[in-house]
């Protein structure tokens, strides 16, 4: 007989992030994961990747939809959990926003990303327009609908890039060029 089936942490950030440690880069995730076996079992996944993880907080599982849990229609990190989760990294020089953010958590992000001056990468879904401040003061990329992961292992790679110390320009292009992700229709 068999095991339980294994748990693969999946989605953009998380393909991101497997991306840029293969290109080298140091990543930790700062996001919600739900307290309970599967999240366990994603966690250890994701250590086992080399995806750093002590920023993850854990999210009691609620069938309610306006729970943090399964099912929640609300965003996943508030202001407070960005603040708290960025506050456990001592050091970082790029802050990678895989999905958009309500305006305080937004907010929060930027700010810490100032605080240590690092370069921001902000990663939005076709028709999502980015806030003023971001469009400002982050490189922001419209995710494509669906590319079967070459977009997360460009992303990945140009987040290592600037990691490295490269100019926005130049670690776009380099990433694009190491991906191939200039050749794409």
């Amino acid at each position: 007989m068999g095991g339980p089936a294994a748990v693969v942490p999946g989605g953009l950030c998380v393909a991101i992030a497997r991306a840029a440690v293969a290109a080298g880069a140091a990543v930790e995730l700062v996001g919600s994961i739900a307290d309970d076996a599967t999240g366990d079992a994603m966690v250890l996944e994701l250590a086992r990747a080399g995806i750093g993880h002590a920023a993850l907080l854990r999210v009691p599982v609620s069938p309610e939809p306006d729970g943090h849990g399964a099912g929640s229609s609300r965003p996943r990190l508030d202001d407070g959990d960005v603040q708290l989760g960025l506050g456990y990294l001592l050091e970082f020089d790029v802050l990678l926003l895989a999905e958009p953010l309500d305006p305080p958590a937004e907010a929060a992000a930027l700010d810490a990303a100032a605080f240590r001056g690092a370069q921001v990468v902000a990663v939005l879904p076709r028709g999502v327009s980015p806030s003023d401040r971001l469009a400002a003061g982050a490189t922001v990329l419209e995710a494509p609908d669906e590319d079967g992961g070459a977009f997360a292992w460009m992303i990945g790679r140009f987040a290592a890039e600037l990691d490295r110390g490269a100019a926005p320009a130049d670690g776009f292009t380099r990433a694009a060029a190491a991906t191939g992700w200039e050749r794409r229709p």
